[in-house]
């Protein structure tokens, strides 16, 4: 199976300031997403993740290395024949129409215009812009203008999309909206790529992350393992009879997280289950759940992010920020 993506010690230098400095925004990137999966990148603001995505779509050219769009490289404009994007901050002629902005991107693809015309109404439904076909831009809100680049990156029915924050300015329910888009997409057998600072979009969504960090790929995986590393700890959460104290049980050299009313939970490595749950039995009790100890995404960006040596606060949100 041949890769949607490929990238080999890409590298990204700037220079900025009177001095001309060199600044370094990505370095030496080994990146590749196989046909028909969710990728999700993730990183602080200038960590170099829409620079990684410019070089990708031919708007900046890379410093050193290479990137290739199904094995054929980002310099050659053939590459992103059946490639959709979606730029971080999507902009349009605001005295366009979304029918008339669609049948101009489809003329430009050169689609044929009945094509154009079934396609257009079938994508403004989708991203529910149908009974704003023929309003001006220029009176959309953000969100409504991120929904139209949406429909507008799918006008050529791409097998690869690359989405640059495409639930920036979106409302939960527009939020809802792109990732319902996002898996029927990927049922479809396309494959998908993008960035985001919404933790949760990335966990719910992706097969597998990458983590920037100041231009350096720190952590490539699964989410299952992103989120459930090998050797994790378990949560043991046991209902117990009155006047009972784990210090009477096996229990007690447990470390307790939390303890109300009957009902207490706690830390346990794996080799420890099968003594626990027969000392809850035992001592009457039942347990009610017992699963992996889960981390977040933002703790392992910031885990990683503080072994890198990055200060500051993390930019990464939860969907209600």
């Amino acid at each position: 199976m041949t890769s949607a993506i490929k990238t080999s010690k890409l590298s990204k230098q700037y220079k900025k300031g009177v001095r001309q400095q060199q600044v370094s925004a990505l370095l030496d990137l080994d990146l590749e997403i196989r046909r028909g999966e969710v990728f999700g990148f993730i990183g602080s603001n200038g960590a170099g993740k829409s620079t990684t995505i410019k070089i990708l779509m031919g708007l900046i050219q890379a410093t050193n290395g290479q990137a290739w769009l199904f094995e054929r490289p980002v310099t050659d404009p053939a590459a992103r024949l059946h490639v959709g994007y979606l730029s971080e901050h999507p902009h349009f002629h605001d005295f366009l129409t979304p029918l008339e902005l669609l049948h101009l991107l489809g003329t430009m693809r050169q689609m044929e215009r009945k094509t154009i015309a079934r396609k257009s109404e079938e994508l403004l439904g989708l991203v529910s812009l149908s009974e704003a076909a023929n309003r001006k831009i220029r009176g959309f809100s953000k969100g409504m203008v991120q929904r139209l680049g949406i429909a507008a990156a799918l006008l050529g029915d791409p097998d690869l999309l690359i989405l640059d924050e495409p639930m920036s300015g979106l409302d939960p329910l527009g939020r809802h909206l792109v990732a319902t888009i996002i898996r029927d997409l990927q049922r479809q057998g396309k494959t998908i790529f993008f960035s985001t600072h919404i933790i949760h979009d990335i966990e719910t969504l992706c097969d597998r992350v990458g983590i920037l960090v100041q231009g350096h790929q720190k952590y490539v995986g699964s989410i299952q393992e992103a989120l459930y590393p090998a050797g994790n700890l378990f949560e043991i959460t046991v209902r117990m009879p009155e006047q009972w104290a784990p210090a009477q049980t096996i229990l007690g050299s447990l470390r307790l997280l939390w303890h109300k009313e009957s009902l207490y939970n706690f830390e346990l490595t794996e080799a420890e289950i099968s003594s626990a749950t027969q000392a809850v039995i035992a001592a009457g009790g039942g347990i009610v759940t017992l699963e992996p100890k889960r981390r977040s995404l933002e703790e392992l960006f910031l885990d990683l992010s503080g072994k890198f040596g990055e200060k500051g606060q993390s930019d990464l949100t939860s969907p209600a920020s």
